[in-house]
């Protein structure tokens, strides 16, 4: 076993259950401040962080990206690429701050002015969390970057609690995400021990400014191919609207953003180290399927069935027009959890240039299919996130093979494992559903979700496939070492 494999392993341990328990936290909270407040406050709060989440794309240019895949520690670069975040992210935080009262008017909903003249402190923040961040991630330290998400999610979670407990409605939800933001920057500059320091050189960026402004393409893409759909809502369907679409969103996102995206963080950094081993790159990629598969699968698999109980039992009767397009977008996610990794693996081994072409065809076909399915409302923009998931992990994943000499087989036979096992779990569950638990209350869907649970639960214990084998193996050797550690240590 490889000092390189452990590491990867070790990392990605860190990187995901550590967040689980934050993750339980959020889930409980947010369903919680869900039915304190109105659809419409977070309408208003999702027209702000279209615009305002920009910021984590616009203060870096591209270059944090490659002073991961890079490995950059020459202070003169990252001074630079730090001063390049900050003069940008400071016309972009004025520039907002003086459009807040035509951007209201353009979406119809005044109660945005003051909310994005505030949030627009949010740039000037960014630029100062993100070089911090991106070296813990270079010399995959995430073990730290894991601890300061768990602390700055706790916080945000019960900040925004009590201020709707309070009343503050809509700016509950601002300051929930811009004081943790503060504390978390502070923390991670002390951490780290980076001082910023206003420097520029133009020639110590030359030499990266070529994956840069890729990587930058790539990044505005996804930007918004992440709000394009919510723009759509938002203007011509309105804040109540988009409220529904962005709940259901926000919380199709939840098992992505808790384990799948902190995989791929690692991923990335692991196939930019190993980037010129073919061999290697085609063990981890197949790996990384397999073990995806057995994570993501199950969850959306999951909650495609029990959708209706999550949201009549849990949201309240007021949510109720969320439920289809939220199980159209569960399935879009099941499809994109896939296209993080292959984004990790395109990037990691330099092929971003083909990448973000291949996300501009996907994102034109979003963009099309969204206009077209505006008349069925909110579940035709969901199905037109369906659409364009299809198309771009269709892309994305021919271009991954390609890059490392694998086929769609070898893809099937990676993920076949925990496809299997949670097609079991899922037609069980819908049994379930349409049988038994048919009243939509909160002990059956409990009972749907823990009998399903161990129905997969069960198929993986029995499973003596190779790389179910393989991957368990693995695990329960891991779970030993850790186990005799801790015990050595007492």
């Amino acid at each position: 076993m490889s000092t390189q494999n452990t590491s990867t392993r070790s990392q990605l341990y860190w990187n995901t259950l550590i967040r689980i328990p934050s993750q339980i936290i959020s889930f409980v909270i947010s369903i919680l401040v869900t039915r304190i407040l109105e659809p419409k406050d977070f309408g208003v709060m999702g027209i702000v962080m279209m615009l305002i989440g920009y910021s984590n794309l616009i203060t870096n240019f591209g270059f944090n990206e490659a002073i991961i895949q890079k490995r950059i520690n020459d202070k003169k670069v990252l001074n630079s690429i730090f001063t390049f975040d900050l003069v940008v992210s400071s016309f972009f935080a004025l520039l907002f701050f003086m459009l807040a009262g035509y951007i209201a008017d353009f979406f119809k909903t005044p109660e945005c002015k003051e909310v994005i003249r505030v949030m627009s402190l949010v740039f000037i923040i960014s630029s100062f969390t993100g070089m911090p961040a991106t070296l813990l991630k270079r010399d995959m330290n995430f073990k730290y970057i894991s601890l300061f998400d768990f602390i700055s999610s706790c916080l945000m979670n019960f900040i925004t609690l009590f201020l709707a407990l309070k009343g503050f409605g809509y700016w509950a939800l601002a300051y929930g995400q811009l004081i943790p933001l503060i504390i978390m920057t502070v923390s991670l500059c002390i951490k780290t021990g980076w001082i910023p320091i206003f420097y520029y050189s133009h020639a110590s960026l030359k030499e990266i400014f070529h994956f840069g402004k890729w990587n930058f393409m790539k990044t505005q893409l996804g930007f918004v191919t992440q709000h394009l759909d919510k723009f759509i809502v938002g203007r011509w369907l309105g804040p109540t609207s988009l409220g529904f679409y962005d709940k259901a969103i926000s919380v199709a996102e939840m098992p992505y953003n808790s384990l799948i995206i902190n995989i791929n963080s690692v991923m990335f950094s692991s196939f930019s180290r190993t980037n010129e081993n073919k061999h290697q790159l085609q063990q981890q990629f197949r790996k990384s399927l397999t073990l995806l598969s057995f994570i993501n699968l199950p969850i959306y698999f999951g909650l495609i069935v029990i959708a209706p109980y999550f949201v009549l039992v849990l949201l309240g009767n007021k949510w109720s027009p969320m439920i289809i397009p939220f199980q159209i977008i569960l399935v879009s996610m099941l499809i994109r959890s896939f296209g993080g990794l292959t984004a990790s693996l395109n990037v990691g081994v330099g092929k971003y240039k083909d990448h973000t072409i291949l996300f501009f065809i996907a994102l034109v076909a979003f963009m099309i299919t969204g206009f077209l399915f505006l008349s069925f409302g909110i579940e035709g923009i969901a199905a037109s996130y369906f659409v364009f998931s299809l198309i771009q992990i269709y892309l994305w994943m021919g271009l991954s093979l390609k890059n490392i000499d694998l086929s769609w087989k070898d893809v099937l036979s990676a993920v076949y494992p925990g496809a299997a096992a949670s097609i079991v779990m899922f037609c069980v569950a819908k049994l379930l559903t349409q049988f038994i638990f048919i009243d939509y209350s909160f002990i059956n869907m409990i009972s749907v979700i823990g009998i399903s649970a161990s129905v997969y639960c069960l198929y993986v214990l029995l499973d003596n496939s190779k790389l179910t084998k393989d991957l368990k193996n693995i695990i329960w050797e891991d779970i030993k070492s850790k186990t005799s550690i801790v015990l050595a240590q007492k």
